[in-house]
């Protein structure tokens, strides 16, 4: 194998696995790497662009991967998928309302929020017109 094929061939492996799926990337890219590299046994002097010909665009790749996936299997990833964003979203919800809470109490046995625990009354006979001057 050329050496300048090398890494050409590792920025299309991470495209593809990017692509594809976690269960797609354990299961297809060994056996697409395994067939590049047998192509390129049989052609030493082929370029990135005579593999890409050879296995397919990432985006085609993934598109085959998809095409043979069962519809209900996709239809469950997407809903545990949903799952998780509304568990996430709650515990969210939750963390700011503990925190709301936390702040609000300090507030009020700190005394310097909204709730004023202390009174003053000043009476008339105490203040004297020369107060005022």
């Amino acid at each position: 194998m050329k050496k300048g094929i090398e890494t050409d061939l590792k920025r299309h492996y991470k495209q593809i696995d990017k692509a594809l799926p976690w269960e797609g990337r354990k299961d297809l890219l060994p056996g697409i790497k395994s067939g590049v590299n047998s192509y390129l046994a049989e052609h030493p002097e082929a370029t990135i662009d005579d593999v890409i010909a050879y296995v397919g665009t990432p985006e085609d790749i993934a598109a085959e991967y998809y095409a043979n996936q069962d519809g209900g299997n996709i239809t469950k990833k997407i809903r545990i998928g949903w799952k998780i964003v509304i568990i996430v979203l709650i515990c969210l919800l939750i963390a700011a309302l503990i925190f709301a809470a936390v702040i609000v109490t300090d507030m009020i046995i700190s005394g310097n929020g909204y709730f004023v625990t202390e009174t003053f009354v000043v009476s008339t006979s105490d203040v004297t017109p020369a107060d005022f001057i």
